[in-house]
């Protein structure tokens, strides 16, 4: 006979098993992404940009640069085209449609137009990059949750997931919680993940394993970008190559299950030797220490 305390224990049991097996679903890629906005400057040559990223060994890139439904003067399927001549493909980029998360009547027609083209592109995510200094108020983060859910809904369609992507000023309080909270407790789950800029996140003063524990699963992107050293004042370090840097990256990718982690894409901002030196560095370091 099944005791009503043997029932409990059971149920424990297997509930803990599913919480194990939910963990063992997030199986992290490892390819080696790079963010394009890393070599900004060079894309003027963006022919010989993709060929020193792919000769770098980096074999996935999330993009910047969408404009008119165009990138650096191509069309979405020249662009494409380019990447494929390079071996590289893109599963995330980053589109900054100030109309979408702004306007009081957005009709969502460019939104409609950015998921025709990230289709096109073979991308798996959509991510909203920046919010402008005049619209991050406690009312413009609940608005632009709302957005997201809206835009996550028309995204699932074509399987594709929306995403939005950290700096620091969203870990400013709003009364008792942060406006990062504001856009995780207020956007479904199941329809916008997270992309999480570690540099960022610890420029802030934040642990991203405190932020993956409280939220599991949200996360499914990174960028990698380490951090020098504090200066004599105090002040937070500028960004450098992976590995070279005070963030303790062994530490965060011991919590990848928890976070949900599906891809890394390296991203460096400032540079004290050349920038494809730069993106070298960091791609040795990720083959030999996190993508494993």
């Amino acid at each position: 006979m099944l005791t009503r305390r043997k029932f409990i224990q059971q149920s424990s049991l297997l509930a803990a098993g599913l919480m194990v097996n939910k963990t063992d679903l997030f199986k992290m890629h490892k390819d080696l992404g790079l963010q394009l906005y890393t070599v900004r400057d060079e894309v003027k040559d963006l022919k010989n940009a993709l060929r020193k990223i792919s000769a770098a060994g980096y074999t996935n890139l999330e993009l910047f640069g969408y404009n008119n439904r165009m990138y650096f003067g191509n069309t979405v399927a020249q662009f494409s085209a380019m990447l494929k001549e390079n071996n590289l493909k893109t599963v995330s980029g980053h589109y900054g449609l100030s109309d979408m998360l702004h306007a009081p009547d957005y009709n969502w027609d460019t939104w409609k137009y950015l998921i025709e083209d990230a289709t096109l592109l073979g991308h798996k995510y959509v991510t909203i990059p920046y919010l402008d200094d005049k619209h991050r108020t406690g009312d413009d983060f609940k608005r632009i949750a709302e957005r997201l859910n809206k835009g996550g809904e028309l995204s699932a369609k074509a399987g594709i997931t929306t995403a939005y992507h950290n700096h620091n000023f969203e870990f400013e309080k709003e009364g008792d919680i942060t406006k990062y909270e504001i856009l995780l407790n207020n956007t479904d789950a199941k329809l916008v993940k997270f992309e999480m800029d570690l540099y960022w996140v610890e420029n802030a003063g934040q642990n991203p394993v405190d932020w993956f524990k409280k939220y599991p699963g949200r996360f499914p992107m990174w960028h990698i970008k380490d951090m020098e050293a504090p200066s004599a004042t105090g002040a937070k370090g500028q960004t450098c190559e992976v590995g070279k840097g005070v963030i303790d990256w062994k530490k965060i990718f011991a919590a990848k299950n928890i976070a949900g982690l599906d891809y890394t894409f390296v991203e460096q901002e400032q540079y004290r030797r050349p920038v494809f030196e730069c993106i070298k560095t960091s791609a040795d370091y990720m083959k030999k220490n996190l993508l494993k």
